[in-house]
């Protein structure tokens, strides 16, 4: 059985939340007030090449509210270890297998009061464990959800059968995910006007699973096609045209869903929908608009090329081969507000802003704020940030060999 409640927003989401756009006008909405925020190294860990944390490819880092205790996913070592902030190691968590408590394609580490949860998307499961790392109970999910019957032909298969990627697990046993239709998957360009993927609860009733659709993720004009030498038409993204994002909140039952509004140059469209399908929150914040630069444009011209081939032989063909990148590209007077969103555990909302001069500005915006400023922090260069607790920022920083370190930093406010 297939439950479909989508939620809408300006009439239909199914021309992507950006259809919204045309509704205001760019003077209706004043520029968002900023607070500043310094954030100061405190604490790292990493590459000790004969020690405890040699890191390989870190998915998530999880802070205690507390800051007592660091929880570190590791995709590569299919594990998860708890740390002090100073860098001692206290348990080591899973290891690859199909045991209880262990992993084979861990995607997502959620940390609550009590307790921990690791997605796996390989076994299609949800596993809890206590805080300090005990097995507490195993939960799973299907890989997709439609009427599957033998001999069904793959055209009909992909009609009927749902299949998705999920990221979080609910209270109640559901599991947000997100859809993927044939033409995400086949690597093809999407026949649809205005192509959409869906972000989904899937749910169990009597034995059967169900689906909700939370929300559409506009894939409006994201992608384009481009001849290769080798390979054929090649789809590449738009270098100024991301697609909308999401973020879930299993903490509270709902779903962030973030949209650079092309009409506003500048605003960012923030929208909270619980698994009830019920609209909770909305906001836009709205920053000083980044103009795109022939400079822009020309380096995101060169990052394509050498990739897709020229004849070196042929003296004319890089010309030829930029003036084709550069036709095929939408290219706008402005970048947008964000390329994604990253929901934090104590409800802010960090994004960092396509475009700006200074690589390490992010801006962080509470969920349920109406109206108040947002704090604006400068970052370490290649830092990334994936948890905020009350006093500090903890994240994945990698040096020139992309090796890398688990970082906290102390969040300041300038002014006290």
């Amino acid at each position: 059985m297939t439950r479909i409640g989508t939620v809408m927003l300006c009439g239909s989401l199914a021309s992507g939340l950006s259809a919204c756009a045309s509704d205001l006008g760019d003077d209706d909405l004043e520029l968002t007030p900023v607070e500043e925020w310094t954030a100061e190294p405190e604490y790292e860990f990493g590459d000790q090449m004969e020690g405890d944390a040699l890191f390989g490819q870190i998915r998530d880092v999880r802070p205690a509210a507390d800051g007592s205790r660091i929880y570190v996913l590791d995709a590569q070592s299919v594990e998860v270890t708890i740390w002090t902030p100073d860098g001692t190691l206290t348990r080591r968590v899973g290891g690859r297998g199909e045991g209880p408590g262990e992993f084979s394609r861990p995607g997502t580490l959620f940390l609550f009061d009590d307790r921990f949860q690791v997605g796996d998307n390989g076994l299609y499961r949800y596993t809890t464990f206590t805080l300090d790392g005990e097995v507490v109970g195993t939960e799973g999910f299907p890989s997709g959800v439609g009427p599957v019957e033998p001999g069904m032909d793959i055209a009909t298969l992909q009609r009927v059968f749902t299949q998705f990627q999920v990221f979080a697990m609910f209270d109640d046993g559901s599991v947000g995910a997100l859809g993927m239709p044939p033409w995400t998957m086949a690597g093809e360009m999407p026949e649809e006007e205005a192509p959409a993927v869906a972000v989904l609860r899937a749910s169990q009733e009597g034995g059967d699973w169900g689906l909700d659709t939370l929300g559409l993720l506009s894939f409006r004009d994201v992608f384009t096609l481009l001849p290769h030498p080798k390979y054929g038409d090649i789809r590449i993204p738009q270098p100024w045209i991301p697609p909308d994002h999401f973020q879930m909140d299993p903490w509270n039952g709902s779903v962030v869903i973030s949209s650079s509004l092309r009409a506003q140059p500048g605003v960012l469209q923030l929208i909270e929908v619980s698994t009830a399908d019920d609209t909770l929150w909305t906001r836009r914040v709205r920053l000083p608009p980044i103009p795109v630069t022939e400079d822009d444009i020309e380096a995101a011209v060169d990052e394509r090329a050498p990739f897709l081939g020229a004849d070196p032989e042929d003296s004319t063909a890089p010309l030829l081969l930029k003036r084709a990148i550069r036709n095929a590209f939408i290219i706008p007077d402005h970048w947008p507000a964000t390329r994604e969103i990253r929901l934090m555990s104590n409800g802010e909302i960090w994004f960092r802003p396509a475009g700006h001069a200074n690589p390490g500005m992010w801006h962080a915006a509470r969920k349920g704020d109406d109206e108040g400023p947002i704090r604006s922090v400068v970052l370490p260069e290649r830092f990334g940030p994936m948890d905020v607790t009350a006093t500090h920022v903890w994240g994945v920083r990698r040096d020139e060999l992309e090796v890398q370190y688990v970082v906290g930093l102390r969040l300041e406010r300038v002014g006290g």
